[in-house]
């Protein structure tokens, strides 16, 4: 999971140790195959989850000056996107939880639009019965403005909804939980850091959180990790065990702008894993169905890649290298694992202007040994 800065972190724009790893399987021949859904122009794919035989996207359409953003969520059936109808009218959907066909979670940030002007809504849709529904969050009373950055589930019906409101006192956060009998409360939400990103469940029901660093939770309280910099923007996870954890981001560099970070928590502490020195940003990291991580993102310098696109696997010694480009891609967001262990990968296409994606894109990755 995932794929792009949070509500909040945009908010406030706008205000090397080597790891050991398994040995990297015999080389395999990958092919990219672009199934970017039909009539996307002026819309971005900003999260992308697959479970079983369900896989989903979401993201947003581009407004014009005068109307917000339109939300998207799109079902991949195998050989074509289907797009039901949303029951919200404005607004971007940023993160898609899929733990099975009944249990579809999208969240984000709902505008709505009155003749005094427009507020924002948390948004948080349930794929059930075969439609769109909007789902109703015990926010506090006092709330006026609310987002969400990230939802996660479990196949046992449980959700986590992370995000916050605006009141008389400012902003603060708010982290909301379903139990599998369907009833929501509240939980901590003090993660220690400025903004949540990602959100990922482990089998125990323990909580990582990703952002400008990384948090646990225990079920009761948040505890922030220590990472060997601090300067470290995570934004795609992967909790493959209580052990086995993947962040990746970028850390600010002088001289690249931004450069692509990897880091890794094998149940004791967080290490830092080389990546090639290069302006890139990552999104988002998912594994084959051979075990091997694919890690997405973007790069701003052409020399690097002329499309936008930035992807990260390992080569047979175990080094991660950037040798895959597919064509048509831009910047990619989100990345997921489907049944048949294929990458489906979202983002923008190629040929951005002011960093604006032209329109929507996705490949598919295919491995033959």
């Amino acid at each position: 999971m995932r794929r792009h800065l949070s509500y909040a972190a945009l908010a406030m724009a706008a205000g090397l140790t080597f790891v050991s790893l398994l040995a990297t399987p015999a080389a395999a021949e990958q092919q990219w195959r672009d199934i970017s859904p039909p009539g996307g122009e002026g819309s971005v794919l900003m999260d992308v989850e697959s479970a079983g035989a369900t896989t989903w996207a979401v993201g947003k359409r581009f407004g014009s000056r005068l109307e917000p953003e339109s939300p998207v969520a799109l079902r991949w059936t195998g050989k074509a996107w289907q797009e039901p109808a949303l029951p919200e009218q404005y607004g971007p959907l940023l993160d898609v939880s899929v733990s099975g066909s009944g249990q579809v979670w999208a969240a984000g940030t709902a505008v709505d639009v009155t003749a005094g002007g427009q507020s924002l809504r948390a948004m948080l849709l349930h794929w059930k019965g075969g439609a769109w529904q909007k789902t109703t969050l015990p926010f506090p009373d006092t709330a006026t403005d609310s987002w969400l950055d990230a939802v996660e589930s479990t196949a046992d019906g449980r959700v986590w909804a992370f995000g916050g409101y605006n009141d008389a006192q400012g902003a603060a956060s708010v982290l909301f939980h379903r139990d599998s009998a369907g009833t929501w409360n509240t939980l901590p939400a003090n993660t220690g850091l400025n903004w949540v990103a990602g959100l990922e469940a482990a089998p125990d029901g323990t909580l990582t959180a990703t952002g400008d660093g990384v948090s646990h939770f225990d079920g009761r309280t948040w505890v922030k990790q220590p990472l060997p910099h601090s300067d470290m923007i995570l934004d795609g996870l992967n909790v493959r065990s209580t052990n086995d954890i993947w962040a990746v981001g970028f850390r600010p560099d002088e001289t690249l702008w931004r450069r692509p970070v990897i880091v890794h928590f094998n149940g004791r502490s967080w290490r830092e894993i080389p990546t090639p020195v290069e302006t890139g940003q990552l999104y988002d990291i998912a594994f084959d169905g051979s075990g091997r991580p694919v890690i997405v993102g973007e790069t701003q310098d052409t020399a690097v890649n002329e499309g936008g696109n930035y992807i990260l696997t390992r080569n047979q010694r175990g080094a991660f290298t950037r040798t895959e480009s597919p064509a048509g891609a831009g910047y990619l967001y989100g990345a997921a694992t489907d049944r048949a262990g294929n990458i489906v990968t979202v983002g923008g296409a190629a040929g951005a202007a002011d960093t604006i994606s032209p329109g929507s894109y996705a490949g598919l990755r295919t491995t033959r040994p």
